[in-house]
């Protein structure tokens, strides 16, 4: 058997390297153009972004942070204005409300349902239709254990996920049941 070596022609020389491992030779291919123009625009961007940066042409993290967080506080605070506050009188108002009472009993449906029962009877959570309520029975507070929750006793806060338009109609839906 004889020993065949592949002959290369002088094109493949030139771009053959000298050294040699375990019989493998390797070529020296440039880098693709495109690749390089990219490389080399990074590099001048970057060189650009930190004299920028240094020179308050860019804001840097903290004023960007320093920005949303009024933003956000301007946002709050328009909601918050534009919010009507919970009391006693809006909620006993809601009670005389028929479109009320049917999102509260949506919103039942949809949140309370599954421990408080789907005809209120109780469950995992207490009974809603009797007279005796764990965390006072008015108005306020049947609002307040809902938008607060009950974290010890299992009950989730409803505030930060439901609006407080729903969380007043629920108040008020519960409160016809009785």
């Amino acid at each position: 058997m004889s020993d065949i070596t592949p002959q290369s022609s002088t094109a493949e020389q030139d771009v053959l390297l000298d050294h040699d491992y375990d019989g493998i030779q390797e070529y020296d291919n440039p880098m693709p153009g495109w690749w390089l123009a990219i490389f080399y625009v990074t590099i001048v961007w970057s060189i650009f972004y930190m004299v920028a940066l240094g020179l308050d042409f860019i804001d840097g993290y903290d004023a960007q942070l320093a920005q949303a967080s009024r933003q956000l506080e301007t946002t709050r605070n328009a909601f918050a204005a534009a919010t009507p506050p919970v009391d006693e009188a809006m909620l006993s108002a809601l009670l005389d409300d028929a479109d009320a009472l049917a999102r509260g009993a949506e919103v039942y449906a949809g949140t309370c349902a599954p421990c408080h029962g789907a005809n209120h009877e109780g469950g995992v959570g207490p009974v809603l239709t009797d007279e005796e309520w764990i965390h006072g029975g008015t108005l306020p507070e049947i609002y307040a254990t809902i938008r607060d929750g009950v974290p010890e006793n299992g009950m989730p806060p409803w505030g930060p996920v439901l609006r407080q338009e729903d969380v007043a109609a629920l108040t008020a839906y519960i409160t016809s049941l009785q």
